[in-house]
């Protein structure tokens, strides 16, 4: 069967032309492919059967054979509309094939509800084939889901070269699972046709009475579905599938790096439900391009992405047992306000498994969420000053789920606090709770760089890197941290008679032969001309009360002494040094780092009297 084609023309009363969806997405920093994987993929997940999951989000793109490409063109799109995009349809068929992009979900409830706009079907029914085909805008009965604009829809328009999107969806219909099949354009402008003037706006599928087009239904659709090689449902299965046609060339060369680039966007953005948390993921991916499988998102398995995902992991346990405590690489910060007072959300930060820059631009950042758990943006948060890559989750409790909503544009990619309009005088949550996450890393970022350039207490200090992870004491006469001078010392000043240790700079996390170390460097001050001193250092787990540990833990990772190093390269392997006293060289210890506890350095000095002739 062939599909007609109908133009929208403007009522009497007025009307919204085509390109209303795409102008209302506005300026994004968003990529296309990002757009397309963030409004697809919501849609997926908010059309979900079960509450959590899981569902199956598939992004096919292919080459159309020429029997394909020839029912494409001459069964469903074989009428064109003037002066539209959709018009040049032809000069994007080569050598009788065409390119398409079928992006497809199950698990999903599909597109059921009525076919027509102005029907208002039965008591509770959901809309959702109107709303996502013919509607432009959300209805605000369908209440708070992900989206909450519903026309990012018109990325998916802005994805195709021709802006045609054909649509196939299995959903219930009067106890039955019905299959319906029609092709749409959008991104269009306005014209004129003869005596008409028309939206721009084009729908293409079986004619009604009134000559506006209704969905291809029934087993022709499946059947025509099949013909074209679109994933679709199985047979007693819900779901959808939108086939975008000519899929455009923004960012990529080919068809694998566009379904590449889309993979990417989905380990950016979705990471959380790409986590399996016990009963496998959420959302299970699946992308190929021209039948060949490309990588689906393992961020547990990702330099950058794993770091997010572990401080993830450990915010939901908090979430779920308050009481849960979680190892020094993971800090836990409540977000709340007084006016009114409540708990915008939790704050999640962990340190990086390795303390070298990985070179991503999500370094030292946040990533913000709410229900449904997509990550909406990264914050950029202050660096720390020792260098070590800082990656942190927010998660927003329930309460606060509608006002971050609200705050966002229509890509949801961002909390604006200026659109989460509160009554005069009333503290606006969604700034507060930015400028508090803010604020909590300028403070650590300050902390850190005073850490290490005072004077400490004996036995104990606790240094910059790793925001505190570190902790160091050192014994023997004068033992103290303080600030390396560049200043020489005046040959009128007597050295003491006694030697001394003393650290000169915060401690440092490296990586030596791949494993972290943590670095103390300190220096001899003292002792008698021809004498020598013999340098010892211990390492030890701090507990959570913040003693040594007596003994590790059966199984438990403790550190290793590594050896002395100075600038000049290794020292000794030994954990005892020598050094000829008085002495102005810089001598560091090195220690494995525990990548799940605390450790606390201590060093001693003796000063060996030489006997003389």
């Amino acid at each position: 069967m062939t599909l007609s084609l109908y133009r929208q023309q403007y009522g009497a009363d007025g009307g919204l032309d085509a390109r209303s969806a795409d102008n209302a997405i506005g300026r994004t920093s968003l990529g296309l492919w990002d757009l397309v994987l963030r409004e697809s993929l919501q849609n997926s997940w908010d059309a979900r059967t079960d509450k959590s999951g899981p569902i199956c989000y598939s992004v096919d793109e292919y080459e159309m054979s020429e029997y394909q490409t020839s029912i494409l063109t001459t069964e469903v799109f074989s009428e064109l509309p003037p002066r539209c995009r959709s018009t040049e349809l032809n000069k994007f068929v080569h050598q009788k094939r065409i390119r398409v992009l079928v992006i497809s979900d199950s698990g999903t409830r599909g597109l059921g509800g009525p076919v027509r706009a102005d029907v208002s079907g039965g008591q509770g029914e959901r809309r959702d084939f109107v709303d996502f085909v013919r509607n432009l805008g959300r209805s605000t009965s369908k209440g708070l889901e992900g989206g909450t604009y519903g026309l990012g829809k018109g990325v998916l328009y802005r994805a195709s070269q021709v802006g045609l999107c054909l649509i196939y969806s299995q959903a219930l219909h009067k106890g039955a699972i019905q299959s319906r099949l029609i092709g749409v354009s959008g991104g269009d402008g306005d014209y004129d046709d003869g005596a008409s003037r028309y939206t721009g706006r084009n729908w293409w599928g079986v004619p009604g009475v009134d000559g506006i087009v209704d969905p291809l239904v029934g087993p022709s659709a499946r059947g025509l579905a099949e013909r074209l090689g679109m994933r679709i449902p199985k047979k007693d299965a819900t779901g959808t599938s939108v086939m975008v046609v000519a899929p455009d060339f923004e960012g990529v060369t080919s068809g694998r790096e566009r379904v590449a680039a889309i993979a990417d966007a989905a380990l950016k953005w979705a990471w959380p439900h790409a986590l399996d948390l016990g009963k496998g993921p959420n959302i299970r991916f699946e992308f190929t391009a021209d039948t060949v499988s490309l990588p689906t998102p393992e961020p547990l398995s990702h330099p950058v992405y794993r770091e997010f995902a572990a401080a993830y992991i450990e915010a939901r346990q908090r979430l779920m047992d308050p009481d849960y405590q979680s190892n020094w690489q993971t800090v836990f910060t409540p977000i709340r306000m007084q006016r009114p007072k409540l708990t915008s959300g939790l704050l999640t930060h962990r340190i990086s498994h390795t303390p070298v820059s990985t070179g991503s631009e999500l370094e030292n950042s946040v990533a913000l969420m709410r229900d449904p758990r997509m990550v909406v943006k990264y914050l950029p948060v202050a660096p720390q000053p020792n260098g070590v890559p800082i990656f942190g989750v927010f998660i927003s409790t329930p309460g606060m789920n509608e006002p971050f909503a609200r705050s966002e544009p229509v890509t949801h990619d961002d909390w604006v606090y200026q659109k989460a309009a509160t009554e005069r005088n009333t503290p606006n949550p969604v700034r507060i709770t930015l400028d508090r996450i803010r604020e909590t890393f300028r403070v650590l970022s300050a902390q850190g760089a005073k850490a290490g350039s005072g004077v400490a207490s004996k036995g104990a200090s606790r240094v910059s890197a790793a925001l505190g992870s570190l902790l160091s004491g050192f014994s023997g006469a004068g033992a103290e941290v303080q600030e390396p001078s560049d200043t020489p010392r005046s040959s009128g000043t007597k050295r003491p008679r006694k030697a001394s240790i003393r650290q000169i700079a915060e401690s440092s996390l490296d990586l030596l032969d791949g494993e972290v170390v943590a670095r103390y460097s300190f220096s001899l001050s003292g002792g008698r001309p021809g004498n020598v001193a013999t340098v010892s250092v211990d390492a030890r787990v701090v507990t959570e009360s913040g003693g040594n540990e007596a003994s590790s833990p059966e199984h438990a990772e403790s550190p290793r002494f590594a050896g002395w190093v100075s600038g000049n390269g290794l020292l000794s392997s030994a954990a005892t040094l020598t050094v000829a006293v008085p002495s102005d060289d810089v001598i560091t210890a090195v220690f494995t780092q525990p990548s799940d506890a605390a450790i606390r350095v201590t060093a001693s000095v003796e000063e060996v009297e030489h006997a003389r002739s």
